[in-house]
């Protein structure tokens, strides 16, 4: 969509706003409300926002322990330079459009702080490689029946899920209390033009997942912001909270699977035919993700509380590895079939940017097709429960930060200006835990990371 068609379309369409949707590295969805004439008028650059976006972290603190080089020296102005592609009609505001922005300078260029053009880029990469790639997400969250400022006043503990008390996952009965959310929700997926394969009850507390229909790297996670967002907004008109925090409880967290699959020439790569061995493009895609893991584990699980989703025995793997069709580890494998071939990516949290969780896992195989890293022997007994000497993720925000500030691979294929400032992040999310309330003792789920984390992520 150029400028004059966006004009007619906006015009025939009778829109009033255009409602500016940019990604924050933390998956945060920030933007205004800008008239049509305004919209209009700051094509094909965007409108200004303050670059303070990509300069404070999820709490409202800005980064000032360090400066990168492209972040500007005195406070001011970047853009967010509209994808027209994604406008469409606000599925609950009929006079308002919506439409997801990359974050640039002034002048035009994207930032390393933008997780949407990270993504890009690894997409390129993978095209000047020959082949094309496909993703779909299964998205997990938990509904409580208390109003978001009931939900404060508890401190969001003891809230009543918006499901039976116990939770066995696909129950139909526990699904049956969600309804009236979900009907509204779809209705409104739907309307944003949100293709969603299935949904069912899951076994945390009020805990559901929608499953959503493989498209484009880009696409597929801009299904996901779409999806969060709306789900945030249809629970905040019902009176009722929800959360995507990766272990709000001490019971099941949210996850957030990715599947990914390749093609050349229109032919499925992960297909073994016949259900024989994986191809060598295969074996060294695999051999790319293990290699990059742990450094990988940083975006896959971005924040204090997303460690306490990776505890053993609780759904999340725990170790590097990976397998035939395999639930525990961390990477699952399906090559029997040519239409369904794909690799499933367990690791990460519902807390954590779909489109730097996509960017990792694709890196990493990236990185594995140019190295020629062979895959390492393939876990044949459960991933949980395992000793010491196997190959276990790090356990903390500051372990998966080092592994990947020492990744050189990662490095290659994500951007080294993109790395360091991630890594930058991370550890003054771990400086913002130590120095501002956090309990560095605790085993559980802190009020710390209640508070910053449960409605926002």
């Amino acid at each position: 969509m150029n400028a004059n068609s966006t004009n007619e379309w906006l015009t025939d369409n009778r829109i009033r706003w255009v409602k500016t949707e940019g990604v924050s590295i933390d998956g945060l969805v920030i933007g205004k409300y800008i008239g049509t004439k305004k919209f209009l008028d700051a094509l094909p650059d965007g409108n200004a926002i303050a670059d303070l976006v990509v300069g404070y972290d999820i709490g409202g603190t800005p980064y000032l322990a360090w400066w990168d080089e492209w972040r500007r020296d005195a406070l001011g102005d970047i853009h967010q330079q509209p994808d027209l592609d994604t406008l469409v009609i606000s599925s609950d505001r009929p006079s308002t459009a919506n439409v997801l922005c990359d974050f640039t300078d002034l002048d035009g260029k994207p930032l390393p702080a933008c997780a949407r053009s990270t993504l890009k880029s690894v997409v390129q990469q993978l095209g000047d490689l020959g082949l094309v790639a496909q993703a779909a997400f299964e998205v997990e969250g938990m509904l409580f029946q208390p109003s978001p400022r009931s939900s404060r006043a508890a401190k969001y503990r003891g809230l009543a899920p918006m499901s039976h008390p116990v939770h066995l996952g696909y129950l139909h009965y526990n699904s049956r209390h969600m309804m009236a959310f979900m009907d509204i929700l779809l209705e409104r997926l739907d309307g944003l033009g949100i293709p969603v394969e299935g949904w069912h009850d899951e076994a945390g507390p009020g805990q559901f997942e929608i499953n959503l229909d493989p498209a484009d790297p880009v696409t597929a996670c801009d299904y996901v912001v779409r999806l969060k967002q709306a789900a945030k907004e249809t629970a905040l008109d019902l009176g009722h909270t929800i959360t995507f925090m990766a272990k709000p409880s001490e019971e099941y967290g949210n996850g957030l699977h990715v599947h990914h699959s390749l093609r050349r020439d229109g032919r499925p790569v992960f297909y073994a035919t016949d259900g024989g061995e994986l191809s060598e493009t295969t074996r060294h895609w695999i051999g790319g993700m293990m290699a990059t893991m742990p450094a990988a584990t940083s975006l896959f699980a971005p924040n204090i509380n997303s460690f306490r989703r990776m505890v053993e025995f609780a759904a999340a793997p725990t170790v590097a590895s990976w397998a035939q069709d395999n639930k525990s580890t961390a990477l699952r494998v399906l090559s029997r079939s040519p239409n369904s071939a794909r690799i499933e990516n367990r690791i990460s949290g519902g807390d954590a940017n779909p489109y730097l969780v996509l960017a990792g896992v694709l890196a990493g195989g990236i990185a594995g097709l140019q190295h020629h890293i062979e895959a390492p022997e393939a876990l044949t007994v459960s991933g949980w429960g395992l000793p010491p000497g196997w190959p276990h993720l790090p356990n903390s925000i500051t372990q998966a930060a080092d592994a990947m500030s020492s990744d050189t691979l990662l490095h290659a294929v994500l951007g080294t200006s993109f790395c360091d400032y991630w890594v930058n992040t991370r550890r003054w999310e771990w400086l913002m835990y130590h120095t501002t309330g956090g309990d560095a003792t605790a085993s559980a789920v802190t009020q710390w990371e209640l508070d910053r984390y449960f409605e926002l992520v």
